[in-house]
């Protein structure tokens, strides 16, 4: 079973922040995922939310300000918000996840992406469904998966019609049938989001193939151990 920090390591750390990407990185992790808006003036920063209360003392709408306006804000960490640039680069060589947030932002990252002269293996997730297909026609070497909350069961058959790679569901609505299902169409599995160990080896026991995402990935290095070994006598 692999292990996604989320958010960067969000119980770590700050959220979507370069010293929550370093953290991930430190305790050791398959891939780091974390969050992407765009700026007033086009540019990639990492936030969950619309706005940047969450994370500092502001309320700022990350659409409404421009980069340079939007770095002139401390966040709770004393640093300012970090750009998808920084994100690559803080992760070194350690797969990547990007969420993308809300609608607009499949061309830009897709341009951005081409530009990358290094680039770990990236990964692309998003609740809007369509704008993933946007970014799957755009990039097709790029993995991308459909993120659902309620309804295994429409992100698998979108995931399915859409040729996405594969889904990424909230832990609580994975179930025997919709695991069965996804792998019946030979999707990828990840879920969110989970920071108990013993849900996490309970998850193992009933679906082995499957991913997950945790806010501390320090407390997961045991899902790590046996596909480490398997990787190594290989």
């Amino acid at each position: 079973m692999k292990v996604i920090g989320h958010r960067g390591a969000a119980g770590l750390a700050l959220e979507n922040t370069l010293e929550s990407i370093e953290a991930a990185v430190s305790a050791g992790v398959d891939a780091i995922e974390f969050d992407i808006r765009m700026t007033k003036d086009g540019k990639l920063v990492l936030s969950h939310d619309k706005h940047i209360g969450r994370v500092s003392l502001h309320k700022h709408h990350i659409h409404l300000y421009s980069l340079r306006k939007l770095r002139e804000i401390d966040l709770h960490n004393g640093k300012p918000i970090a750009t998808l640039q920084e994100a690559i680069k803080a992760a070194h060589n350690t797969p990547i996840v990007i969420e993308g947030k809300d609608n607009g932002w499949a061309v830009p990252l897709a341009n951005f992406l081409r530009k990358q002269t290094t680039l770990p293996l990236c990964k692309v997730i998003a609740f809007n469904h369509q704008e993933l297909y946007n970014f799957s026609l755009l990039m097709p070497n790029i993995q991308t998966y459909a993120i659902e909350r309620t309804s295994p069961f429409d992100a698998i058959r979108t995931a399915h019609v859409l040729k996405l790679t594969g889904v990424d569901f909230n832990f609580w609505i994975l179930s025997p049938f919709s695991y069965f299902l996804a792998r019946r169409h030979k999707l990828d599995i990840i879920v969110y989001t989970v920071n108990s160990p013993f849900l996490a080896r309970f998850l193992r026991l009933l679906y082995p193939k499957i991913s997950i995402t945790t806010n501390f990935p320090d407390k997961m290095q045991f899902l790590r151990s046996k596909h480490l070994r398997d990787q190594k006598s290989a």
